[in-house]
Formats: C-alpha cells, structure tokens, sequence
C-alpha cells in the first residue's frame, strides 16, 4: 500500500509540473498533446480555484503571476510526509 501511495503522490506532482509547463505553450486542441492539455487544465483548474480565489495574482506592471501552482507544490511538499507516514 505504501508504494501505491508513494506512486500516485509521484504521478500527481509530475502532472502538476507538466500542466504548468503546457500552460506556457499554445497548443491546438486536436493535437495530441492538446488533448492532454486539455484533461490536465479540467483537473487541476479545480483544485487551484480554492487557493486562487484566496491569493490573487501577483501584479508586476501590466503582466499579472499566478502564485496558486507554487503555492500546491508547497502544501503538497508539507503534507505529503505525513500522509505517507499514516499510510505507511
């Protein structure tokens, strides 16, 4: 159970970075790749909705950076011990 456990905390924080870095990129939806985007944009735009309207934006100038995605890693990174080690 615990390498199951371990593997989905994986799978989640990869996919969380692979989100963020498709953001960046203008993709089409027929792609491939957009596909993925697009399921990866469902996921995780549910689970930042919470964090970001609580925190908004950061504004520098005219450019505006979203801090939710960093602030999931670091709430992931906090609570990912403790999970493991309950399950574990």
């Amino acid at each position: 159970m615990c390498s199951v456990t371990y593997l989905l905390f994986r799978l989640f924080y990869y996919s969380l970075f692979a989100w963020i870095i498709l953001s960046w990129i203008q993709v089409p939806y027929d792609h491939p790749i957009g596909q993925v985007k697009s399921v990866l944009d469902r996921y995780f735009e549910r689970i930042l909705a919470p964090i970001r309207s609580r925190i908004p934006a950061l504004r520098i100038g005219m450019a505006g950076i979203d801090l939710s995605p960093l602030i999931l890693i670091v709430g992931f990174n906090f609570v990912q011990p403790y999970i493991l080690r309950v399950v574990c």
